[in-house]
């Protein structure tokens, strides 16, 4: 007789035998049901940025449910790298918001996109346009685009984002609103003037990422030929310390503005010092008491920090 003759069937009693019955108690039901260690705790919104120049810019804002990459102009594995010493897991990123088609902005996008396949690229069609005929990147970018428009809020990764428009001298220009976890972050970089839009939504943010390129007099006596001068000096090009600083302390007046972030600083038109100073001048000014960080939500003082040009930020909590 075969073992297979000599094996009883096995009846329904048997099976039902192996699953609990609606009453019965397990294990399970002894076990005590205890939230995570962190549910009670609600989420905060951070940021961080890995690089703010002509040399590239990238920066992340994000919670640790998810978050969105701000342009792609960093090395992809550099990027990566400060991600994982800040515990951000990838996987929670769910893609790239670009604020125009520059190379120092989007360089590095399809390399990171191509090894993430679960990550969008949020552009405007035109920008993405731009992208595709300006550079050399793999048209394969296109498979990963999620468009967005101007004035029209999306939502990612847990997070309310409205583009707006800003005045560069790109194919299609933005600066981006982000709400979430009970806080505001406005990102205002790549622009030669204030645009409309942009004050409107940034007289809302508790925290501002914003452009102070240069210094005049530091632009007016350096190298740059004549032609290149007048085009970061005009409206579509960039915004330079002293105009950046008259707008922020404006601003500052109507006690909503919490934390500053210069970027995009050139490296031959300004210092991080020479920023620093003008918008901490400005602010006394106008009677804004400044502080090297925030500890409190209702903490009346501003806190301003220079974004590095070639390396990443601290990891900064944004309440």
């Amino acid at each position: 007789m075969s073992m297979m003759s000599r094996r009883r069937r096995r009846t329904r009693q048997d099976y039902m035998s192996d699953h609990p019955g609606l009453f019965d108690i397990t294990d399970a039901d002894e076990a005590p049901l205890t939230p995570p260690a962190d549910a009670s705790r609600p989420e905060r919104l951070a940021f961080m940025s890995f690089g703010s120049g002509s040399s590239g810019n990238c920066a992340y804002v994000g919670t640790p449910s998810g978050g969105v990459l701000i342009d792609a102009g960093v090395d992809s594995k550099y990027v990566l790298e400060q991600l994982a010493r800040n515990s951000i897991k990838i996987s929670t990123i769910s893609g790239i918001i670009l604020t125009h088609d520059h190379g120092d902005h989007v360089k590095y996008a399809y390399a990171i996109l191509r090894y993430n396949k679960h990550m969008r690229l949020f552009a405007t069609p035109r920008t993405l346009e731009g992208i595709l005929r300006r550079h050399s990147i793999s048209r394969r970018i296109a498979d990963y685009h999620q468009p967005i428009f101007k004035e029209f809020t999306f939502k990612t990764a847990g997070l309310e984002i409205t583009p707006f428009e800003t005045s560069h001298d790109g194919t299609d220009n933005v600066g981006f609103f982000i709400a979430g976890a009970g806080t505001s972050f406005v990102v205002n970089t790549d622009t030669g003037t204030i645009t409309t839009r942009a004050d409107h939504y940034i007289r809302q943010c508790r925290h501002l990422m914003i452009e102070s390129n240069y210094d005049a007099e530091m632009l007016r006596k350096g190298p740059y030929t004549e032609r290149l001068k007048a085009r970061i000096a005009s409206t579509s090009g960039h915004l330079d310390n002293a105009d950046t600083a008259r707008y922020v302390a404006a601003v500052a007046k109507n006690g909503l503005l919490q934390r500053i972030f210069l970027c995009h600083l050139s490296d031959e038109n300004n210092t991080p010092s020479t920023a620093l100073t003008a918008v901490r001048d400005a602010l006394a000014d106008a009677d804004v008491r400044v502080t090297a960080d925030i500890v409190a939500a209702d903490d009346p003082r501003i806190a301003i920090q220079v974004l590095p040009r070639r390396e990443a930020s601290p990891l900064t909590v944004l309440i």
